[in-house]
């Protein structure tokens, strides 16, 4: 998506239901991995460790940092941020091709840093003629479907 943006393979695999099927796959192996580091000598103190970091009395950065001391909580982790920053990537690449924006620097920062990926996205298509803000998907008003 970064380096061949408008390549056939590129959107054979990431397009349509390609696509999503290749995020639901991506998504199965962490759950294996999760299901893997779970089972781990040790995961239940690790289960508690990690609702520190949900609890306003205690200090989130430090919850974090202890869950961090243990591999397989890292191992875990790991490729639910890549997950995260693809499906987000993703979205922010079908919206450049559909509308004509270049994508490729957004693309990069949500690999390397995640979120700001999407804010550099969201300044580019604001600076760029005519283009106003990205719909990522969002075609339209369903509220009233919901109503």
């Amino acid at each position: 998506m970064i380096a061949a943006p408008n390549s056939a393979i590129t959107k054979k695999i990431m397009m349509g239901t390609n696509g999503v099927a290749a995020i639901v796959a991506l998504a199965l192996v962490h759950l294996t991995i999760v299901i893997a580091a779970a089972t781990q000598e040790g995961a239940l103190s690790q289960i508690f460790i990690f609702g520190e970091v949900f609890d306003p009395s205690l200090s989130q950065l430090g919850g974090m940092q202890k869950l961090f001391q243990y591999p397989n909580f890292i191992a875990e982790e790991w490729p639910h941020v890549l997950i995260w920053d693809l499906f987000v990537g993703r979205a922010i690449w079908m919206d450049g091709l559909k509308r004509g924006v270049d994508t490729r620097l957004s693309l990069v920062f949500c690999n390397f840093i995640g979120p700001p990926g999407l804010l550099i996205y969201v300044a580019t298509c604001l600076l760029s003629d005519d283009k106003g803000l990205p719909s990522l998907g969002d075609e339209g008003d369903v509220t009233e479907d919901y109503q």
